[in-house]
């Protein structure tokens, strides 16, 4: 059972008072050596500044659309020599692999899909100090291919921090480092783009909503078109595949779900025979012809939103039930696993039906139960993998680890619920033909 000396003050207490200062320009140079010079080396980056969001002498903020864990080094090539302020996720400051580099880096906390204000003090003790803040709108790398909506609120953060705003456009991060992946690739191509997108005068005229208009325009990228339109060649040391079963669940030939199995560079079903496997170029060649074959992860993925999307709307009774593990954060260390940002405490049946989430189980020995609105909660959190997903349930960061690879299903159906419901997590505009019937 985790428990805490009365004399020692809780972790995310310690984090609550922490003060977030402009990086050391050493730590800076030694974070780029490692991250940018050594690593992003084999992934062929690219960096197109049409605007250079290192002369900002008052503060910037830099967005960008989340496609891969690699991110971050990314920005760094954006960014360098000039230091700066990344946001990473709350729940990241608990690992012990990186608490170490996020005090050196001064990287600034956010919760999730949820509001946070210690996360905006954070972001705005920086623009105060005349630094740069990098961010994604997202909260989260795709674990698609495709770049997801964003929360709304980061119109009114732009708008009060009154500094230019930068968007970093990324192609080919998560073809490089796909989020359901435990490899890199080698070889293809990765860019970033950079442009101003608002300047302080920009902002002061704007609305928060005209702001958040326009920064949706960026947020239609799908990878694999990318990957499609140049034709790279990777080298997928051999694990093309590997984990795109968490995504790609549904087969596409006999339309059972969870049959699929994904090692090295092929994914297959063990309900039907059909397997795929993954070329030089990512494309899933099948071993028969079967109609609507999905060429990329992306299409498989479309596949099955599609499925859910009916699913729901044609069953009032519909209802995903699941048995699962739940972990929460220690407060007196730091969590050890790098498969997990907290500690399992109990187990239960999560579900999702038409009138919400639930879970039914137990947590540190006692019964405990839960009801989460689909209003509130509209996303789950993949900050780790793809076979495991968060909550933030009031205010406390708790894990689910599924004893089956149904977390990718269970998002997609949190996500059509909302908006069948809600609507306060609306498709981009790319995605609205999947909703041409309503």
């Amino acid at each position: 059972m985790i428990f805490m000396s009365k004399q020692k003050e809780s972790l995310q207490r310690q984090l609550l008072h922490r003060n977030f200062h402009i990086p050391n320009r050493l730590y800076n140079w030694f974070y780029h050596l490692i991250m940018v010079d050594i690593k992003l080396k084999k992934h062929n980056p690219v960096v197109h500044r049409i605007d250079d969001p290192r002369k900002e002498k008052e503060g910037a903020i830099v967005l960008w659309n989340h496609l891969s864990r690699l991110d971050h080094s990314y920005i760094q090539a954006v960014m360098y020599p000039r230091p700066f302020n990344m946001v990473a996720g709350y729940c990241e400051f608990f690992r012990s692999h990186l608490q170490w580099a996020f005090k050196r880096m001064s990287i600034l906390p956010k919760k999730n899909f949820c509001v946070d204000v210690f996360g905006v003090k954070a972001i705005l003790s920086i623009i105060k100090k005349k630094g740069v803040v990098t961010m994604s709108p997202e909260g989260l790398a795709t674990v698609t291919g495709i770049n997801e909506n964003f929360i709304e609120g980061v119109g009114k953060l732009i708008k009060h921090c009154k500094v230019p705003v930068y968007f970093a456009r990324f192609d080919g991060q998560a073809l490089v480092a796909p989020v359901f992946s435990r490899y890199y690739r080698e070889g293809g191509r990765s860019e970033v783009t950079v442009y101003k997108m608002f300047t302080k005068e920009d902002i002061m005229a704007l609305t928060p909503e005209q702001i958040e208009d326009k920064l949706r325009t960026e947020f239609g990228h799908n990878d694999y078109e990318y990957q499609e339109k140049n034709h790279f060649k990777w080298d997928t040391k051999g694990q093309g595949c590997d984990g795109m079963h968490d995504i790609c669940y549904k087969c596409p030939s006999c339309g059972e779900e969870f049959h699929m199995h994904a090692e090295g560079d092929v994914i297959k079903c063990d309900a039907c025979g059909f397997e795929a496997k993954c070329n030089e170029y990512l494309e899933l060649i099948p071993n028969k012809e079967i109609k609507d074959m999905p060429k990329y992860p992306s299409d498989w993925v479309v596949m099955e939103r599609k499925d859910i999307i009916k699913q729901i709307r044609e069953n009032p009774d519909f209802s995903f039930s699941f048995k699962t593990t739940i972990g929460i954060q220690p407060p007196d260390h730091y969590v050890k696993s790098k498969d997990h940002a907290a500690e399992i405490v109990g187990e239960g049946t999560f579900t999702l039906d038409h009138k919400g989430m639930h879970y039914d189980g137990t947590k540190l020995g006692e019964p405990y139960h839960i009801d989460l609105s689909y209003e509130t909660y509209y996303r789950l959190i993949f900050e780790v993998n793809t076979h495991m997903f968060a909550l933030y349930i009031d205010d406390e960061y708790v894990e689910f680890l599924p004893k089956e690879r149904v977390a990718f299903k269970a998002d997609l159906i949190c996500s059509e619920m909302n908006r069948l419901h809600f609507k306060s997590w609306p498709p981009l505009e790319r995605d609205k033909y999947l909703y041409e019937k309503e």
